[in-house]
């Protein structure tokens, strides 16, 4: 079975998940320790410009069908 890895972006407009086209990550450790500041890119649904917030972003893998089995995103507690 053939997985696929990708950090995703949630616009806030229109409120749908989108593969981001600037940033990718090897691993979900990777993602979690980065830090993003000032990117953005167009949502290619409503075509909003969306800012690369980590709160509205995920790391996923997805199974050959496209179907998620696991996603990570991070979660602040302040």
């Amino acid at each position: 079975m053939n997985e696929t890895k990708s950090c995703e972006i949630r616009c806030k407009q229109c409120r749908k998940w989108f593969r981001s086209q600037i940033v990718q990550f090897e691993d979900a450790e990777t993602f979690l320790h980065a830090v993003m500041y000032k990117n953005t890119e167009p949502c290619p649904y409503c075509d909003t410009m969306v800012s690369h917030d980590k709160e509205i972003m995920r790391f996923v893998e997805k199974d050959s069908t496209g179907k998620v089995i696991k996603e990570t995103r991070c979660i602040y507690d302040f």
